[in-house]
């Protein structure tokens, strides 16, 4: 699978660039679309690589001189040889093609995708969406490459390091899945939302993003989608979400009824904590308190006694021993990452356990990474 520093990856949704009819024709390195390559388009390339809003959109489509599929400084000073001209080997000016918005099949390198999953305008507000792509024929899911927010993102874990070969995000079955979390953020790394995307053989939609709301966020970022290099779709992603305090609360609720009802002032803090697992585990079913959930209940007790938590993404069940990755949790700001279990890490002195609690389940055991 194709990563590169970017978000590169066999997976996800679709999009578009074909042969559509009402595809538009630009020019690489013409990054305000005035028809002409300017000392401006270099100006705005990097004002964009520095976090400064430019009066026009900058897509990699355009502004990736180097065909890396990252927007940075470097193809601005590309650009600028060109202006001066010092040779320079990239194809800056040659026609690049931007697929319509509108076309649900669009066919690229002779492969058709069916786009009715994958829109290219979506707005968030709360919860999350995933996008699904359907390609139709068998293709090389090396061949697809997703690029967020243009390169710019966060804790990018990529499923294909050796690390995570046991996860089943890698194979099951027969089948073999690609994928990669990211989380996104804006130019004042204030986190927007948290994007998982991966391909699985033999499902429907066999690529698929996953774009997950985080905290109360309010911001925009795009999603790109490649088959061997050409665009499919770019997806502009709205985020508005306002995290009210009585979501907070309700939480907070769930949690002191549980302590008040399983904690005694003669228990350890291990004691206490054993106690509200098992309570979680006899008093809701899982459609009422899934893993995600119970991972963040159990963080915020152990956060009332003072311990220090983290969640943890195995990759697996509780009963199995494949570590996805590990992330601080602000419990006021952020929701747990899309895209399978989900347990929480609470230290202690002498020891860190793992704590696997939803409705109808509570496996408590040391954790050694």
């Amino acid at each position: 699978m194709k990563i590169k520093s970017i978000l590169s990856l066999s997976l996800c949704m679709a999009m578009m660039m074909s042969v559509s009819v009402r595809a538009e024709s630009k020019m690489l390195g013409d990054v305000d679309n005035d028809g002409e390559i300017t000392i401006t388009d270099a100006t705005f390339i990097q004002r964009y690589t520095v976090g400064i809003k430019t009066p026009v959109a900058v897509t990699s489509s355009v502004a990736d001189i180097d065909g890396d599929h990252v927007v940075t400084v470097m193809d601005a000073s590309h650009l600028q040889r060109t202006l001066v001209n010092v040779s320079d080997s990239y194809p800056i000016s040659k026609p690049v093609v931007e697929p319509s918005t509108t076309d649900r099949y669009v066919t690229v390198e002779g492969v058709t995708f069916d786009l009715k999953k994958v829109p290219s305008e979506v707005t968030l507000t709360d919860k999350s969406i995933t996008l699904m792509l359907i390609p139709k024929c068998e293709i090389n899911p090396h061949d697809i490459t997703t690029v967020v927010n243009n390169s710019h993102y966060i804790n990018q874990i990529d499923y294909t390091d050796s690390r995570f070969k046991e996860s089943y995000l890698i194979e099951k079955e027969n089948g073999i899945l690609y994928g990669y979390d990211c989380e996104v953020t804006d130019s004042e790394d204030n986190p927007l939302a948290y994007v998982y995307a991966h391909y699985r053989s033999g499902l429907y939609f066999p690529f698929q993003t996953t774009i997950q709301c985080i905290g109360e966020a309010h911001g925009s970022f795009s999603i790109e989608l490649y088959y061997k290099g050409d665009l499919i779709r770019r997806v502009n992603v709205k985020v508005d979400v306002n995290r009210t305090p009585e979501v907070i609360e309700k939480t907070l609720n769930v949690v002191r009824s549980a302590e008040k009802a399983c904690w005694t002032s003669s228990m350890t803090d291990r004691e206490k904590m054993k106690a509200f697992a098992e309570y979680i585990r006899d008093h809701y079913t899982y459609d009422q308190i899934m893993c995600v959930d119970g991972a963040v209940l159990t963080a915020f007790a152990a956060r009332d006694l003072g311990l220090e938590s983290m969640l943890l993404y195995p990759g697996g069940e509780a009963t199995q021993h494949c570590d996805r990755h590990i992330v601080t949790y602000n419990l006021y700001a952020n929701t747990a990452v899309p895209g399978g279990h989900c347990a929480c890490l609470v230290e202690y002195n002498d020891c860190t356990m793992r704590y696997d609690v939803q409705g109808e389940l509570c496996v408590i055991k040391e954790y050694k990474p």
